[in-house]
């Protein structure tokens, strides 16, 4: 069959794609203090969506990590959905948590919306970013990656503060949130990017003349 290994590969990263995703998605919920900064727990996870996004990327071209983008958009869309459809349905009489239970999914549309946008502009654009760096710079991949990533974090954290909190928490701390989660996910992906490098090696030589030729 052509394109075997393509077929192989596209599900493990889609599927890793859209846990990691969910993950954090989930994790945004609570805030903490990383040195001078305020942050989410989200973003323990969002470095390694942005990882697989640029193994993606690497291998198989801006097109298709579009599409995994879409996949993942609509993923998020469904699963806030069936949260909303989960919070609604009354609770046995047994089970006590039924308040935690509404205080971790629970968000308002406003910040549900800014989360989406948020991840569809940061994603694309770290997508776009990295195959556009590709053409000019195909042995910087160091480069690129962290490239990459400075642009779509910042756009993420920047249109996702500005969405959900402009008028509600002050400037500096929305410039802390921005400042910070940017910093934090970059310093991340750099201690993670030996990972990157050994997906995107590993990759590269399974699949082999299967390889998106840029």
């Amino acid at each position: 069959m052509k394109k075997l290994k393509t077929l192989n590969l596209l599900p493990i990263l889609y599927a890793a794609y859209a846990s990691s995703l969910l993950a954090m998605n989930l994790l945004a919920t609570k805030q903490f203090d990383l040195w001078h900064f305020t942050v989410t727990t989200g973003i323990l996870v969002s470095p390694i969506a942005f990882i697989i996004q640029d193994v993606t990327t690497e291998l198989f071209g801006y097109q298709q990590s579009k599409r995994m983008i879409y996949t993942g958009f609509t993923i998020l869309v469904v699963a806030t959905m069936i949260y909303q459809l989960a919070m609604m349905i009354t609770p046995s009489t047994f089970w006590p948590h039924q308040e935690a239970f509404v205080t971790i999914l629970k968000t308002t549309f406003r910040i549900t919306a800014a989360s989406l946008l948020a991840y569809l502009i940061g994603s694309l654009v770290n997508a776009k970013v990295m195959a556009q760096l590709k053409t000019k710079y195909p042995d910087t991949l160091f480069f690129r990656a962290i490239t990459s990533t400075i642009f779509g974090q910042l756009l993420d954290n920047l249109v996702f503060a500005a969405l959900a909190f402009w008028g509600v928490l002050p400037n500096n701390a929305l410039l802390s949130m921005i400042i910070g989660g940017t910093l934090f996910e970059t310093c991340y992906e750099i201690i993670l990017y030996p990972l990157t490098r050994f997906l995107i090696h590993t990759g590269q030589n399974y699949l082999g003349d299967e390889l998106y030729d840029f």
